[in-house]
C-alpha cells in the first residue's frame, strides 16, 4: 500500500512538472543582442535581461507584452526628476481645482458670477486707460523735446546734455509702458475667456443649471364657500 501511494505521488509530481514546462514554453521572447542580431528564445540569457524585448504567445504568435531596456543611471535620474515634476504639477492642479470649486460655490447664480467678474473687468479697463493716457503724455513730451533738439542742430548749436538724457529716459519709459499695455490687454482678454470657462464649470457643479422656482399653489377656498364667488 505504501509503495502504491509513493508511485501515485511521483506520478502527480511528474505531471505537474510537465504542465509547468508547457506553460513556460507558451511564452517566447524576441530581442536584439549586442551585435544587432534579432534573437528568439523561450528563456532569457543574463545578457538579455537589460535589453528591450517583446513577449510573444507561442501558441498564437501574437505579442503579449513589451519590456523596455534598462535605463542608465543618468536616464533613471532624469525619469525620476520628470516624475517628481509631474507629481508637483498634479498637486498644484488639484489645489487649483479645489480653490476654483470653493470660489464657484460662493455664487448663487450665474448673474452673481458675471457681476463679480464685471467689477474686475472695469478695474482692469480703467488701468489700461491710465496706461494709455500716460503713454500719450510721454509721447507729447518726447515730441516737444525732439523738436527742440532738431531746432538746435539745424541752428548749428549742440543739443543740451540734460535734454538728451531726458529724451533717452522718456524713450525707455515709453517702451516699458507700451510693453505693460500689451501685457494688460492680454490679461483682459484672458479674463473674458476665464469667465466663460467658469460659467460652464458653475453649471456643471450646480448640475443641470438653475432650476426654475415652482409656482406658488393657489389658496384653497374655505369649506362651505363657492370658490367662484
Amino acid at each position: 500500500m505504501k509503495t502504491r501511494l509513493t508511485c501515485i505521488a511521483l506520478a502527480v509530481l511528474l505531471a505537474s512538472g510537465a504542465a509547468a514546462g508547457e506553460d513556460k514554453a507558451k511564452k517566447l521572447y524576441r530581442w536584439v543582442d549586442k551585435d544587432g542580431k534579432v534573437q528568439f528564445s523561450d528563456t532569457l540569457p543574463p545578457e538579455a535581461l537589460e535589453q528591450a524585448r517583446t513577449e510573444i504567445s507561442a501558441s498564437s504568435g501574437r505579442t503579449t507584452g513589451e519590456v523596455g531596456r534598462a535605463l542608465t543611471p543618468e536616464e533613471q535620474a532624469e525619469a525620476d526628476r520628470l516624475a517628481a515634476e509631474q507629481e508637483v504639477q498634479r498637486r498644484a492642479d488639484e489645489k487649483e481645482r479645489q480653490t476654483e470649486e470653493a470660489m464657484l460655490a460662493s455664487f448663487q447664480t450665474e448673474e452673481d458670477l458675471r457681476r463679480s467678474y464685471g467689477v474686475r473687468v472695469t478695474l482692469m479697463q480703467e488701468n489700461l486707460n491710465a496706461i494709455e493716457a500716460g503713454i500719450g503724455s510721454q509721447r507729447n513730451s518726447l515730441t516737444s523735446l525732439l523738436a527742440d533738439a532738431s531746432e538746435a542742430e539745424l541752428g548749428g548749436r549742440p543739443v543740451n546734455a540734460k535734454q538728451a538724457a531726458t529724451i533717452r529716459e522718456l524713450r525707455q519709459e515709453m517702451s516699458k509702458q507700451q510693453h505693460m499695455l500689451v501685457v494688460k490687454q492680454a490679461e483682459l482678454m484672458k479674463l473674458d475667456q476665464e469667465l466663460e470657462y467658469l460659467v460652464q464649470r458653475f453649471h456643471e457643479l450646480k448640475g443641470s443649471g438653475e432650476a426654475e422656482s415652482p409656482a406658488a399653489p393657489e389658496a384653497a377656498a374655505p369649506a362651505g364657500e363657492d370658490p367662484t364667488g
